[in-house]
């Protein structure tokens, strides 16, 4: 690990200023710590005195005061989530202090591109000059994992005149050493892409991550990876937290699930929530309201703490879909593999081309337009039967790749409105194999939202 001994800049006098001290007879330490690498104050920091931590943490402007000092010498030292992840310490230099004084600090994260320097010296690249860097670890042990793959995903779009779209994939990739660190260099800036780690078989969900638009951009990101397969197994942590819905007097109803396992829970009349026997590790939790925009949460999980959130969910607002939309709705779903499957699948397909013109309220709008497919009203909520499969009473959804367990029949159309839907798949028969469980023989329909598949 690194250790940066900073002096005082020019720049910090203006926060410092902002900092009322009140009189003393002991000696204190004011200070400062900025986060250069987002363009911000570092909050929520542990001051550490002379290797003790000093029971105050900084403020919502990176601000803290050390009061109560004896005359001496001492070192301030910061121990924050960002620093452990970019592999740094910050430190000052040995402040003397007298009675009845005040000393004046600031502690800086180095910026972007002196961390990008430094981790990418030895890897150059024409597409861009930023870099998503972190560490691996074991969510039981906590210790580092080697030898996992961890990935940047992205799409370029390019129209030209005549409004003909060009769309390349892109992939950039780096294996963790064995200290469990990555370094992903050689990425553009302005960059919206995923982020997921992979060893073998097992993945975790793909993380939405964005990169900025200055010249060199740096996102650090810790991840948990175990290395078992979350839908083969139930796990010991816990999450829980409060779903609020934007302009409604009520919170009850929204469905809370994690991607990539079969664990689900609902909402009670307050918005809360609790899943429980929720595998370890880096998950994706997505919260689904009808009528609302969905929204995912990236979660560290572990087994000897229980995680709380809080989400808020917008209301749903339909956009206007001009020809750049559709060209990377497109591009996303070339992306997940939709595109491919319509051109050697089995099913039935309905992409955004089609479905930007149908206006949908429900998904059963568009399930109708299947062949094949029937769909009757009961108590207990829509039946889905198929002419090409007689006999068959069961259906298997998908939802954004991750399983959807229904409660009762249709109980999809509760969370994902009509409108909300990209493109669908549809099986009567024949499955591909990402879609195929063993043993089970049933319709099935993969559906695809705005909140993956983004214009």
């Amino acid at each position: 690990m690194r250790r940066f001994r900073l002096s005082l800049p020019f720049v910090a006098v203006a926060a410092l200023a902002l900092f009322a001290l009140a009189p003393s007879l002991h000696a204190q330490i004011v200070g400062v710590v900025i986060d250069s690498v987002n363009g911000r104050y570092l909050a929520g920091a542990d001051i550490v005195v002379d290797r003790r931590r000093a029971a105050l943490r900084t403020d919502s402007l990176g601000r803290f005061k050390i009061d109560s000092l004896g005359p001496g010498t001492y070192q301030v030292s910061v121990s924050h989530p960002l620093l452990d992840t970019l592999g740094i310490r910050l430190v000052t230099q040995p402040i003397h202090v007298g009675p009845d004084s005040s000393s004046f600090v600031v502690l800086a994260v180095p910026s972007a591109a002196t961390l990008v320097r430094r981790e990418c010296a030895d890897q150059s690249s024409p597409m861009g000059t930023s870099a998503v860097i972190g560490h691996v670890t074991d969510p039981g042990s906590l210790e580092p994992v080697a030898n996992v793959e961890v990935s940047v995903a992205w799409t370029d779009i390019d129209i030209a005149r005549g409004l003909h779209v060009h769309r390349t994939s892109r992939l950039q990739r780096d294996t963790t050493d064995a200290a469990g660190a990555f370094q992903i260099c050689g990425l553009p800036n302005s960059l919206n892409a995923t982020l997921q780690a992979r060893r073998g078989s097992v993945a975790t969900a793909e993380f939405p991550i964005s990169l900025g638009e200055r010249p060199v951009e740096l996102l650090a990101r810790n991840l948990f990876f175990s290395g078992d397969d979350l839908r083969a197994k139930q796990g010991s942590a816990t999450v829980s937290g409060i779903v609020t819905l934007e302009r409604s007097s009520t919170k009850a109803g929204t469905r809370v699930e994690m991607i990539g396992t079969d664990i689900a829970a609902m909402t009670n009349e307050k918005g809360e929530f609790t899943m429980r026997n929720v595998p370890s590790g880096s998950g994706l939790l997505v919260a689904r309201h009808l009528g609302y925009d969905a929204d995912a949460l990236p979660i560290d999980l572990m087994s000897r703490d229980e995680k709380q959130v809080a989400i808020e969910l917008r209301e749903f607002a339909p956009a206007l879909k001009p020809v750049r939309i559709n060209a990377r709705k497109m591009a996303s779903l070339e992306r997940v593999g939709f595109t491919q499957r319509r051109k050697t699948g089995p099913g039935y397909y309905l992409g955004p081309e089609v479905l930007d013109d149908v206006h949908a309220t429900f998904i059963t709008d568009i399930l109708r337009r299947v062949p094949g497919l029937y769909l009757e009203r009961t108590s207990r909520g829509d039946v889905v039967s198929s002419s090409h499969m007689p006999g068959v009473g069961c259906v298997q959804y998908y939802l954004d790749d991750a399983p959807y367990m229904e409660v009762t029949p249709g109980d999809i159309q509760k969370f994902v409105s009509g409108g909300e839907v990209a493109a669908i798949e549809v099986y009567q028969g024949r499955v591909p194999a990402e879609y195929s469980r063993p043993g089970i023989s049933c319709i099935t329909i993969v559906v695809w939202t705005r909140y993956k598949i983004r214009g």
